[in-house]
């Protein structure tokens, strides 16, 4: 029903005569509207029967009431109005808007297409590797202790000294003991010469003995052939020559005994000096002390260490891999990189490779030489080692841009703005790029961001292009 209001209304608004207003049910505007006209019905301005016009002849309504009744028909025609206005604001269909509705289609379709991120495929070499953490030590090292048991007379070093081999002191112990040693063993050795000359004497004295012996005994053999004495006094003399000969023996026994009781002091003053020397202990290799583990007037005993020397111009890397790597690492011929703190040590050879697995951790212990390192790169450091088995030359992608369809690996390229699938057989992984064996090649620009969000013939928009 169209009221009058209602035509004021659209006049008011510029329609036109062919223009048409659709309600297909009343809004929440029309319908508060609705509810509020009831309430102006009793309000109605003059009389709506003839008895009624009649009765208002008789007694003229107050001109307080009529103003009130103007009133509140004034404001019910205001609502009405305003529920009009807001249907047909709110109306999609009103007139006619074909340009509008077009761009809101074009405007739907922009929104269909997907951002997305192309990179480039790019050939690159792949490596088979493992990284692993580990630790910078001395290749050459010393844990020095005392050879001869006693008291820690003083210690010449400190920690981080500079020592050379053969000629810096590290430390003496009990040097008054030693040295009264030595004293004693050279008094041994005085007496055993002293005895040795005395020996000889008497050797002398028994061999003067034993030619006199010799000839008294041919002389009283003579005389015992012509009868000149009794046979008893020529074998009383040839038993007294046997008895001087026995003598001359025993006395060359003893001569020879002072002479090994004098090599054997000789031997005990070599000991005695030589422990003298070994309780100054010098540097046994050129380095640095790294540590200090006694203090004088402590006891030290042999193999318990007092310093301990590090050569720092040679230092090697220590890892540990998995016991599947054994057979892949072979010493001369697999490197590893080397990265300590912020110092890059580039590529070194594995020097030496463990012959077994440790039963406990299954791994077995991987080395590397560092000749000459770098300023920071010390013992004690913590390496990261990338250890390279295998590499090949092929084309790499972002690794991210391998999708599964299907249960499928897949990429996306772009074709005339749309999302085209290929199919691919990855190969070795490189963390951020992975190898196609199959499917793309060098050049082909895919999808690396966004493609998620894609299927076969998705509309893509290219937002950057990246990867190159």
């Amino acid at each position: 029903m169209t009221l009058p209001s209602q035509l004021t209304t659209e006049k008011a608004l510029g329609r036109r005569d062919d223009d048409t207003i659709r309600i297909d049910g009343p809004s929440a505007v029309e319908q508060n509207t609705v509810d509020a006209i009831p309430r102006f019905d009793g309000l109605v301005v003059g009389p709506t029967t003839p008895e009624d016009r009649e009765s208002s002849k008789e007694s003229p309504m107050p001109k307080e009431k009529r103003w009130s009744a103007g009133l509140a028909f004034g404001v019910g025609a205001i609502v009405i109005v305003v529920g009009l206005v807001a249907h047909w604001l709110l109306s999609p269909s009103v007139g006619s808007d074909a340009p509008g509705q077009e761009a809101g289609a074009s405007s739907s379709a922009a929104k269909k297409a997907v951002p997305v991120v192309l990179a480039t495929a790019r050939a690159m070499t792949f490596e088979d590797r493992a990284t692993v953490s580990g630790s910078v030590r001395a290749k050459r090292y010393a844990m020095v202790s005392a050879r001869i048991p006693g008291t820690l007379d003083d210690v010449f070093v400190d920690e981080g000294d500079r020592v050379e081999a053969g000629k810096t002191r590290l430390f003496q112990t009990d040097s008054l003991k030693l040295m009264k040693a030595v004293a004693i063993a050279k008094q041994n050795l005085a007496v055993s010469e002293s005895t040795v000359r005395e020996k000889e004497a008497l050797l002398e004295k028994g061999l003067a003995v034993v030619d006199q012996a010799a000839s008294d005994l041919r002389r009283y053999r003579a005389l015992l052939q012509r009868d000149a004495i009794a046979a008893q006094a020529a074998e009383q003399q040839e038993s007294h020559h046997k008895q001087c000969e026995a003598d001359a023996r025993h006395s060359q026994a003893l001569v020879d005994l002072a002479k090994a009781q004098l090599e054997q002091a000789r031997l005990g003053l070599t000991i005695a000096e030589k422990d003298m020397a070994d309780s100054l202990v010098l540097a046994p290799i050129d380095g640095m002390v790294a540590e200090r583990f006694r203090e004088p007037g402590e006891m030290a005993s042999a193999g318990t260490p007092v310093v301990r020397i590090e050569d720092l111009t040679l230092l090697e890397i220590c890892v540990f891999l998995p016991e599947k790597y054994h057979a892949l690492v072979i010493p001369g011929k697999t490197t590893m990189r080397v990265t300590v703190g912020r110092a890059d040590l580039g590529e070194r050879e594995v020097s030496y490779r463990s012959p077994t697995v440790d039963s406990k951790f299954r791994t077995f212990e991987v080395r590397g030489l560092i000749e000459s390192p770098p300023e920071g790169v010390v013992p004690g450091c913590m390496a990261t080692v990338t250890i390279v088995t295998d590499s090949n030359e092929g084309v790499g992608v972002p690794s991210g841009a391998i999708q599964t369809r299907e249960g499928k690996p897949v990429v996306f390229t772009v074709v005339e703005d749309q999302a085209r699938m290929v199919p691919v057989r990855p190969g070795s992984d490189n963390g951020e790029w992975r190898e196609i064996v199959e499917g793309v090649s060098a050049g082909t620009r895919i999808i690396a961001k966004g493609q998620f969000l894609v299927e076969e013939g998705t509309p893509v928009s290219i937002v950057e292009e990246g990867g190159r």
